[in-house]
């Protein structure tokens, strides 16, 4: 690329190697992590007396003889100041192990200087920019580095290189002499050292990782990958190994894609055997392999093949030559990250004498050793990788590296790929995505942690914003509001970052999710202006209460919600099934509605449409709503057969439901009582009264005092203290007088009263489970002394079940309806036809059938012994019947 300038520059160049001005679309400022080197002659005012010319001479000789010095060195000479240079390491464009460097030069070039010198070198952020509107035609270096380079070196003595701090702890191994604090002008005391020898030296973990290089190339054969993130500190590995190589080493530079493979082969064999003849003599090639490896160095033109073949050629000719090598080779490519397909298929091979050490940030083969970590600050650490690549490529990793907090932020619903790319197309224009992958700077797409450090360092804050004001009109576009809010925030346009994010938040409440919408009014009062703060605030309030976080606020949304009133107000439970969608947006009076609801479905003997009411309720409402939601649904599992599902939402100790440890006690009373009647109804009496005893001991309540009752009861005993307690509970009383009843029953006296008193209770509170039961009861009493009244009383119950949906229920409807038409003679297969959902009435149903129950029903107390009893007195009677 030819620069404005009229400097020829390689393809790889972002600045021009003449004149330091930007090449290609590049940012118009960048921060830079540098070292800066201020190199100044002493005392040459004096070589004047000798006149113009001779002064100008020697002035000129010694400036040209240090500049060449710090080019050799790797320096940018930014400026001729007078009898001194400024020079840059790190700027415009980083070569990495800028402290070193810049140490190294500034005492080779006071040592060698023809006349008297010193210099001075800082390190740190400097802005490269172009100074007066660009009239200037070059970007300068701005920043305090700069200054303190300067101050420096009018410290240092002659012959003296003066550094700080920063430089030292960024240069380990660097041996200087601390001098104590000096008093710079403008800047006050500095510390100040005195720089004698520049040497690199690795950490604790460099030095294992160097033992370990130096035992893999003990000896032929041997290859590895060095592999690590840019700037984890590879470079002053491999440079630390090469001091004392175990055998010859070619070193390869660099080769991506805009290095010339062959002449970077050729030159490597030049160095190596001298004359390129040698080389070819290694091997008797083929004339086919032998044109293929001339053309790969570089010394024919193409051979007329097609691609596959020309690779493929060139391929078998290098195993040829390399596995003739005459002597052990090491061969070190250095910053291997996007390799050439013929060379990365060529490193899968071994040969005999040729040892291999890649250096590359993601695995090329194995076996590989792992450097980790940045070494150093990060904008001075990734300045390297990010400078090789091409413009394109770095101006869309810059934009990734600066936009991936935003990107980060966002749910993973809202990530649209697809537009990411096409934003980075717009914003960075045609590059490469693969390049960056294969460069290890990005993974998945997503830049490393690494790269985001520094992209951020090096990017100016105003670049950013407009890169993400273009970002949050792109989304905008799009329709996309979340990613369009996060831009906005971050392009400090606070404002219209405040009113997304709470459309956002609306949206999100208004989907019955405030716990969405609670953090996103949290990021709308962080960016609104103060002017809006109150109304965010009365919404955001709302929004927690929706869960039971807060109170209303006052004159917030949720006082102006007409639905929200009305279920507040409404008097028949039934008259919220209407409003139950409209209740959405708030999940606790949504779940204390359906509660309500189901509740009064169930009074009204409607189990199946109350099991649909029931819905799953919002994870973050009260756990005692939720245990009591949880509680209603396995009840009603239960009245509809399906004791399995129930017993899923009914675990006992020592693993109870999430919501059971921070539900209160009402609830909690209401999950024992269910679970106490799922063990009585399938059978585990000793379970319930063992679980019932403990639960009842934790946590005394009516209720279940009810519960434990009528498990003593079908035990054979009566709970006079469970009895009194049960009174005081109004679903309770219906319970406990049934549980007299049966009691009474038992002690063969006359339960009739007190069947049609609990009759009386579960009809004036309807509830079916004691109506149900009291009804069955009261047949079960009359079947042997007033037939017809119980015949009577099995129709109705078998009506009633039957269209209500009360599966048990119904099934020892249908028993009890046979049980008495056998009685009869009557034939009764139609009744017997269904599946039993429980043991008891699984039993019940074989002995009216004429079989043997062959059921275990000790765990139903005076139920199982009462269904046994039934077949030793009337199964035989009853097979007569049937035959």
């Amino acid at each position: 690329m030819r620069c404005e300038c009229g400097q020829k520059n390689p393809p790889e160049a972002r600045f021009c190697m003449a004149c330091g001005r930007a090449l290609g679309a590049l940012l118009p400022e960048e921060r830079r992590y540098v070292s800066v080197l201020f190199y100044d002659l002493v005392d040459s005012s004096q070589h004047f007396q000798s006149g113009l010319q001779a002064a100008y001479h020697h002035l000129q000789e010694a400036l040209e003889e240090a500049a060449r010095v710090a080019r050799a060195k790797g320096g940018f000479v930014h400026r001729f100041l007078g009898d001194g240079i400024l020079v840059l390491f790190g700027a415009p464009r980083a070569r990495g192990k800028e402290p070193w460097r810049a140490l190294e030069a500034a005492l080779e070039m006071v040592r060698t200087s023809r006349l008297p010198a010193r210099a001075g070198v800082a390190s740190g952020e400097v802005l490269w920019a172009p100074l007066g509107s660009g009239q200037a035609g070059e970007p300068t270096a701005v920043g305090p580095a700069v200054v303190l380079a300067e101050r420096l070196s009018k410290l240092a003595s002659p012959g003296e290189v003066l550094t700080e701090p920063q430089t030292l702890a960024l240069a380990p191994g660097v041996e200087a002499e601390g001098l104590g604090f000096r008093e710079a002008k403008g800047l006050g005391a500095v510390e100040v050292s005195r720089v004698k020898a520049v040497r690199v030296e690795l950490d604790p973990e460099g030095e294992t990782l160097l033992r370990l290089l130096r035992e893999t190339f003990h000896r032929p054969p041997a290859r590895l990958n060095l592999v690590g993130p840019p700037g984890s500190g590879k470079s002053l590995l491999l440079e630390k190994f090469l001091e004392n190589p175990p055998y010859p080493v070619v070193v390869l530079e660099r080769m991506g894609p805009e290095t010339p493979l062959r002449t970077t082969l050729r030159q490597a064999v030049e160095r190596t055997f001298g004359q390129m003849k040698a080389f070819l003599a290694l091997a008797e090639l083929s004339p086919e392999l032998s044109l293929a490896l001339r053309y790969s160095l570089g010394l024919e033109a193409r051979p007329p093949w097609d691609r596959p073949t020309l690779e493929k050629a060139i391929l078998e000719a290098w195993k040829e030559v390399l596995h003739r090598l005459p002597h052990p080779l090491l061969l070190v490519a250095k910053n291997l990250h996007a390799p050439d397909r013929t060379l990365r298929e060529l490193l899968k091979h071994s040969f005999p004498h040729l040892m291999l050490l890649v250096e590359s940030r993601k695995p090329l083969f194995s076996p590989t050793l792992e450097a980790r970590g940045l070494k150093a600050p990060p904008l001075l650490a990734l300045q390297p990788a990010l400078d090789a690549l091409p413009p394109a490529e770095r101006q869309a990793l810059l934009i990734l590296g600066v936009m991936e907090e935003a990107l980060a932020s966002l749910p993973e619903e809202e990530r649209h790929e697809e537009h990411l790319r096409e934003l980075l197309g717009e914003l960075a224009g045609t590059f490469s995505a693969q390049r960056l992958e294969e460069e290890g700077l990005t993974q998945g797409g997503r830049p490393l942690s690494e790269v985001v450090q520094a992209a951020r360092a090096l990017v100016p804050e105003e670049q950013a914003r407009a890169w993400h004001r273009v970002a949050a009109r792109f989304y905008r576009e799009k329709g996309a509001i979340w990613p369009m809010a996060l831009h906005l925030r971050r392009a400090m346009q606070e404002r219209e970052a405040a009113q997304a994010f709470r459309l956002l938040a609306q949206e999100a409440w208004r989907q019955g999710q405030p716990e969405r919408a609670i953090p996103l009014y949290q990021k709308a009062l962080e960016a609104a202006p103060p002017s809006w703060r109150e109304a965010l605030g009365k919404e955001l309030q709302d929004a927690q209460a929706s869960l039971g976080l807060a109170e209303d606020a006052p004159g917030g949304p949720r006082s102006q919600d007409p639905i929200l009133q009305a279920s507040r107000e409404a008097q028949n439970p039934l008259a919220l099934l209407p409003l139950l969608p409209g209740l959405k947006p708030y999940p606790l009076e949504e779940a204390q509605a359906r509660l309500q609801a189901v509740a009064a479905l169930w009074r009204a003997f409607q189990p199946r449409q109350a099991l649909e009411v029931l819905s799953e309720f919002h994870p973050l409402v009260p756990a005692s709503l939720r245990l009591h939601g949880q509680s209603l649904r396995a009840g009603l599992l239960m009245d509809l057969g399906r004791y399995l599902e129930a017993e899923s939402l009914l675990p006992g100790e020592p693993h109870p439901p999430p919501a059971y440890r921070k539900a209160d006690l009402e609830a909690k009373t209401r999950y024992h009582a269910t679970r106490l009647r799922l063990l009585l109804e399938t059978g585990r009496l000793g379970q319930a009264l063992e679980e019932g005893e403990r639960a009842y001991r934790e946590a005394p309540h009516p209720w279940l005092a009810a519960a434990l009752l009528s498990a003593w009861t079908l035990k054979g005993r009566f709970r006079e203290d469970l009895f009194q307690e049960a009174l005081r509970h109004p679903d309770g009383k219906g319970l406990g007088i049934l549980a007299l009843a049966h009691h009474r029953w038992q002690r063969n006296l006359d339960p009739t009263p007190l069947l049609k008193e609990a009759l009386r209770e579960s009809r004036r509170l309807s509830n079916p489970y004691v109506y149900h039961l009291a009804l069955t009861s009261l047949a079960l009493y009359l079947w042997p002394k007033a037939p017809r009244k119980a015949k009577a009383l099995s129709q109705h119950l078998l009506y009633q079940t039957h269209r209500t949906g009360f599966a048990v229920h119904l099934e020892v409807a249908r028993l009890l309806r046979a049980q008495l038409l056998l009685e009869e003679g009557e034939k009764v297969e139609h009744l017997l036809g269904f599946t039993p959902s429980v043991p008891l009435t699984r039993a019940w149903q074989a002995v009216l059938a004429g079989e043997n129950p062959g059921e275990n029903l000790g765990g139903y107390g005076i139920l199982g012994r009462w269904v046994r009893e039934l077949w030793r007195r009337r199964g035989a009677g009853w097979m007569r019947h049937r035959r």
